[in-house]
């Protein structure tokens, strides 16, 4: 029982991310979307505004299909409830979730590169400025959690 959960327990948690983390246009816990966010503050040119919108745009259009995505929890929830576990089968889901997973991040870091991209040097140094204060920010909290 203890090495079934040790396997399906991160597969399930994994499927939750698929179908809970934002894209990085995506909608963040604190209304608006990461990308907007970041950039507030920037002084943005409408040409950039307008740029950055369509990538954005072009972004969701290639986000993963929520069929499929419960296909797969499907799947895992039957190797779950299989009389028999099967290894293989398991296994073979796992990988695609990881492939999937790479997949998504790899159009986050193209689109984050593409909107980077736009931007003036000086409004690189102050977008480096303020995730650099971010990561501060969260590594302080990171702290008080442990």
């Amino acid at each position: 029982m203890k090495a079934l959960k040790i396997l399906v327990l991160p597969a399930l948690f994994g499927a939750a991310l698929l179908l809970t983390q934002p894209a990085f246009a995506g909608h963040g816990p604190h209304g608006g979307d990461g990308a907007t966010r970041m950039l507030k503050g920037l002084d943005l040119t409408d040409t950039q505004r307008e740029q950055i919108r369509a990538l954005v745009a072009a972004s969701k259009a290639e986000k993963p299909d929520l069929a499929a995505m419960q296909q797969h929890h499907d799947a895992m929830q039957a190797l779950v409830k299989a009389d028999q576990f099967d290894a293989a089968a398991a296994r073979l889901l796992l990988e695609k979730q990881q492939n999937t997973m790479l997949e998504q991040q790899l159009e986050r870091l193209k689109l984050q590169h593409q909107i980077r991209a736009l931007l003036t040097d000086e409004q690189k140094t102050k977008l480096d400025e303020r995730m650099a204060k971010m990561r501060e920010r969260m590594a302080e909290r990171g702290d008080k959690h442990d």
